[in-house]
């Protein structure tokens, strides 16, 4: 597992949900209500592409998204920690700056997602 850089606090709010566009929803309802609109907007549009492209590859790809931003998002010091580096990263001048700030980005997220894949694993 990739070692998180951030001290995620005693746990996490929910255990990991099942890889289900539902599932997803209700934790990301319980974990940031504001950001439901942004998910049910993302889920049209991956239903539309999938109906107009005839593949699966959209919804695959939703469902992967949010699984992730769930896995992130329900330790709250975990998920302040990604969208500060984002926003640093966004505003830095500096290119090696930005390169560490976005590596952290990239580690928070795949520390995220293989402790979620152990979770899910049992």
């Amino acid at each position: 597992m990739t070692a998180l850089s951030v001290d995620d606090g005693p746990g996490p709010l929910i255990p990991m949900p099942p890889k289900t566009p539902a599932a997803l929803r209700a934790a990301v309802a319980r974990l940031d209500p504001e950001s439901i609109s942004g998910f049910d907007g993302e889920w049209e549009r991956a239903i539309a592409d999938s109906r107009d492209h005839y593949d699966l590859t959209p919804l695959r790809g939703f469902v992967e998204h949010w699984w992730i931003w769930v896995a992130v998002a329900r330790y709250p010091e975990r998920l302040a920690r990604f969208r500060e580096c984002e926003r640093m990263a966004s505003r830095c001048d500096d290119r090696s700056g930005r390169r560490a700030f976005q590596a952290e980005t990239a580690r928070i997220l795949n520390g995220s997602a293989d402790e979620a894949e152990a979770e899910a694993r049992g």
